[in-house]
């Protein structure tokens, strides 16, 4: 039986998923790729802000040394949300869009760091294993849910 992956693994994963398709449309010269690209960073970052906002910093709020942080954790998913919408009316041809693309870029490593560092080692001293497997099995789940409702916002 494959072993449970609690949730904090799992926002590792979508972490590194994202870092390296921010890389990989820097790269890229050819417009419709970094179309392409861009549309998958828009539905891998909502889909990772909707479902931390609705499992992982719900379970936070119920320890006052993990709550300190999820204020700014929400002001951050907030400030890379509006850089995502300005960048889906912005042409990958445009030069405003590879100025864009470093923006959120510098919004996602600020957040990635943050989060890894702080909030992660705030986390696992005080909610245990077994708690972060049943939150990674419902982060998991959200995410299914939710994919369908951004897929229709892409289109």
């Amino acid at each position: 039986m494959a072993k449970v992956k609690n949730i904090l693994d799992l926002i590792e994963e979508d972490h590194r998923k994202v870092e390296k398709l921010l890389q990989e449309i820097e790269k890229t010269k050819d417009p419709q790729k970094s179309q392409e690209i861009f549309k998958e960073i828009y539905k891998e970052l909502n889909l990772h802000a909707q479902a931390e906002e609705l499992v992982f910093y719900p379970a936070m709020q119920e320890y006052e040394e993990t709550k300190q942080y999820i204020e700014e954790a929400e002001q951050e998913h907030i400030s890379a949300e509006i850089i995502l919408e300005q960048l889906t009316s912005i042409s990958a041809e445009d030069s405003e869009f590879s100025t864009k693309i470093q923006d959120l870029k510098q919004q996602v490593k600020h957040h990635v760091e943050e989060e890894e560092k702080e909030i992660f080692a705030a986390v696992r001293q005080y909610i245990d294993e077994q708690e972060l497997e049943q939150m990674g099995k419902k982060f998991q789940a959200t995410k299914l849910r939710l994919a369908p409702n951004i897929e229709v916002a892409m289109a």
